[in-house]
């Protein structure tokens, strides 16, 4: 019998770390739609979108034998990468900012309850929430909507932190 080859050439390894890359951060990206999850930067939140939208495009584009040269695919990541700034730009309302912590969690001091403003992009004045927040990674955040007055406040400790993460002027 002959040996079996193990190794994957180099183009379907790239197949997989592509098609690896997509899920991952269309899945981030999904879940920050659909879900309580909560991308904190839009920096962030723009280079999941980014990397989700540009390895679908050349996935696509492999899959019906278009995107064979690497100047196609750096055309197709620049195009990608405007439209992508463009919807950013036309539709992104703004970062979520910590004002003031109302509460800290006892047991996690991961967990928090915030109110939060976020500048309204073509509007003046801002929104506000009141939302209790987990802190999963320094960019990502479960949040969820609370109402104070039906807390159980036995987990929870009063603070009252002014963090003014919006920098408006001094609190009165």
């Amino acid at each position: 019998m002959a040996p079996i080859n193990t190794k994957l050439n180099p183009m379907k390894k790239l197949h997989l770390s592509l098609y690896l890359i997509f899920v991952v951060t269309a899945a981030m990206v999904l879940l920050n739609r659909y879900t309580d999850l909560y991308l904190s930067d839009y920096r962030v939140h723009f280079f999941f979108l980014f990397f989700a939208a540009s390895s679908f495009v050349v996935i696509v584009g492999h899959v019906f034998k278009k995107l064979q040269t690497n100047k196609s695919i750096f055309i197709t990541f620049l195009l990608v990468g405007i439209a992508c700034f463009l919807k950013a730009f036309f539709t992104w309302g703004g970062d979520w900012k910590t004002q003031t912590k109302m509460y800290q969690n006892i047991e996690n001091e991961s967990k928090s309850v915030d109110i939060q403003l976020r500048a309204d992009k073509f509007n003046f004045g801002y929104k506000e929430r009141v939302i209790e927040i987990n802190k999963i990674a320094p960019f990502i955040q479960w949040t969820t909507d609370v109402d104070t007055t039906k807390m159980d406040l036995t987990k929870w400790k009063r603070i009252d932190l002014y963090v003014n993460d919006m920098k408006l002027s001094a609190k009165n």
